[in-house]
């Protein structure tokens, strides 16, 4: 009997395919994973090397100490308090929506606000530490703190904000902080500053960005997963900025801003001897006190919308017809040129006639005889008007652009300066496309026309004749110390040019403009003080045509925008002069009514220390009030 031997399911399996399949397979995720390592490696391997090595190391900014800003007497006007800022290293926060929701709400802050900065911050420097929020409270601090290890790359920082030390005190000179532009980012002074620094935006705050700044410093720290802190590696300690002392006398500052009150207008106090500014004032002012922390959006728009400009440094930025006062200039420039003498008589009747047209004097009935120390004791217009005739336009704008400076700026150390305007027969054909008429020249003469000046320039023009003939370039920093108080840096006076004037021409018109305030029928009289002889010139400067302004006159009432800005500048003692002051109210009417008196109280307490502006009485503008000015002062 044959035994079959036992089958199992027939033929045997095939595995062929499903090895090919298995192989494919295989294929695929290893091509994958070489796909995912290409693109981790190569790709983006800069990135995940960056990050991981910042996960494990954290590089922080250390805030510096700003300079110090300080009076000539080393009073601090400026210095810094206490500040917390919230830094974030954008590369540590896994959900950055979720983080600036819960941080804004933390701090009453808007979600938007901090997000839009978040991002920026991202874009900037996604794996370093970098302020995110400035100005925390110690309320803010106190429940940030509650929070502090659930907001992964959040870390506090301890900084510094610039705290002015007195009240409404010389805004415009000392200036503000704001965070860095788009278009300062990388300009000098401003190398190395990272967007979100605080820079100076006005004042010598910017003009002496350089100075006052100093460097930051670098922390290097190993940080965990949330970025908190676990050891330091690196400290590179900042530097302090440097201290600056100002030329500025703070008493005679706030003498000066007393004294102009509401109205707008400036002062400028000045050393004739090295041109050291001793006070600077403009009206109306702002509190810089508002830009501590950063000024509102409401706050600046209202600021720059105002009407009245509170913003404009007008004693620097201010352009102005100087009126009578450019006859100082006028004077000087026609002796040096020898188109005149003190002993030049012309006789005036009131008026000239040129081409059909008539040039008044403000005199009606004329002065008749008049020399120098007559045209500059009662203003006569006809006088200057024949001076001006005489010179020419041409060389008189070269004279008082060479010898005072007007026409250009000098590099007063405010980025505000501005050059005003004298004219030629250049500039109005480069200007308009037209020859310049004959008959223009003579309002140029007596301070009208195309002519412009700033309070700052009218200073300079008067301090020359103070003086006996130098222009220094005026200046308000006086010294650069370092953050121990040594000396960097002083000050010298630089001339700028000389007036090689006979010393006797120069005596008589400072004996003219001694007559101005001291004789009977001089238009300064009421610039005078007690004990001290004081020289100086009045000045009332129309700011519409004359046609205009008889129109508005005949009826009465002028508008206070169309009344005559109000001059009176001088200088004391008039037989050594050591102080200049220059007074500017706009559209407040006769100089001598009301500027001289204002110059008359600073003058008083130059020379008196115990006045400060606490005992100045409230400025009361003469003969009636203007209307148009707020509160109708």
């Amino acid at each position: 009997m044959t035994t079959k031997a036992p089958t199992f399911g027939g033929a045997p399996p095939d595995y062929g395919s499903q090895i090919v399949w298995l192989k494919v397979a295989v294929a695929l995720t290893l091509s994958v994973l070489v796909l995912r390592l290409w693109y981790l490696q190569i790709v983006s391997g800069e990135e995940h090397l960056l990050k991981s090595q910042k996960n494990h190391s954290a590089l922080v900014e250390i805030p510096t100490q700003r300079g110090l800003i300080l009076d000539r007497h080393g009073q601090t006007l400026v210095d810094n308090q206490l500040s917390y800022d919230l830094f974030v290293t954008p590369g540590e926060v896994a959900k950055p929506r979720e983080l600036t929701a819960e941080v804004a709400r933390l701090i009453g802050r808007d979600p938007q606000d901090l997000e839009k900065k978040f991002t920026a911050l991202a874009k900037k420097q996604k794996y370093n530490s970098q302020q995110w929020v400035s100005g925390l409270t110690r309320a803010d601090l106190a429940i940030l703190k509650t929070r502090y290890y659930d907001l992964d790359g959040v870390t506090i920082q301890i900084n510094s904000v610039r705290r002015p030390t007195r009240e409404n005190f010389a805004p415009h000179l000392i200036g503000f902080l704001g965070e860095i532009s788009p278009k300062q980012l990388g300009e000098d002074p401003y190398q190395g500053l990272k967007q979100g620094a605080l820079v100076g935006q006005s004042g010598l705050e910017q003009s002496q960005e350089s100075l006052l700044h100093g460097q930051k410093g670098q922390r290097l720290t190993t940080v965990d997963s949330h970025g908190r802190v676990l050891e330091e590696l690196k400290v590179d300690y900042p530097s302090p900025g440097h201290n600056i002392r100002l030329t500025l006398d703070s008493r005679l500052q706030r003498v000066s801003q007393a004294l102009l009150g509401e109205r707008a207008g400036a002062i400028v106090v000045l050393d004739p001897r090295n041109f050291e500014i001793l006070a600077m004032a403009s009206s109306p002012t702002f509190n810089l006190h508002d830009f501590v922390g950063g000024v509102s959006a409401e706050r600046w728009k209202s600021l720059n919308e105002d009407p009245f400009k509170p913003m404009e440094n007008r004693a620097v930025g201010g352009q102005y017809p100087p009126g009578s006062t450019f006859k100082i200039a006028m004077a000087l420039t026609a002796l040096n040129e020898g188109v005149i003498t003190p002993e030049t008589i012309f006789g005036c009747a009131g008026a000239v006639y040129l081409g059909g047209s008539r040039f008044g004097c403000w005199a009606r009935g004329g002065h008749g005889a008049v020399n120098l120390k007559r045209s500059l004791k009662e203003s006569c217009d006809v006088y200057y008007y024949e001076v001006g005739r005489r010179l020419g336009v041409d060389r008189l704008a070269k004279g008082v652009r060479q010898n005072f400076g007007l026409g250009r700026t000098l590099g007063v150390d405010l980025k505000t300066e501005r050059a005003g305007l004298v004219p030629d027969q250049a500039w109005k054909l480069k200007r308009f496309g037209k020859p310049w008429n004959f008959g223009e020249t003579l309002p140029v003469s007596i301070g009208q026309g195309y002519l412009l000046t700033t309070p700052l320039q009218v200073a300079q023009f008067t301090a020359v004749a103070a003086n006996g003939g130098t222009l220094y370039r005026p200046h308000l920093v006086k010294e650069v110390l370092d953050f121990e108080g040594s000396l960097v840096k002083r000050t010298e006076p630089e001339v700028i040019n000389r007036l090689d004037l006979r010393p006797d021409y120069f005596q008589a018109v400072r004996k003219s403009l001694e007559a101005v305030v001291m004789e009977g029928g001089g238009t300064g009289r009421r610039g005078q003080i007690p004990g001290v002889r004081v020289a100086g010139k009045t000045g009332t400067s129309q700011v519409i045509s004359l046609d205009r302004y008889q129109l508005y006159s005949r009826g009465g009432v002028l508008p206070w925008k169309y009344r005559e800005h109000a001059w009176f500048t001088a200088y004391a003692p008039a037989e050594d002069p050591e102080v200049v002051v220059t007074v500017l109210l706009e559209h407040a009417g006769g100089g001598g009514a009301n500027s001289a008196p204002l110059a008359a109280k600073l003058l008083t307490a130059y020379f008196d220390s115990s006045i400060d502006a606490t005992v100045m009485p409230p400025y009361q503008v003469q003969p009636d009030k203007p209307t148009g000015w707020r509160g109708d002062l």
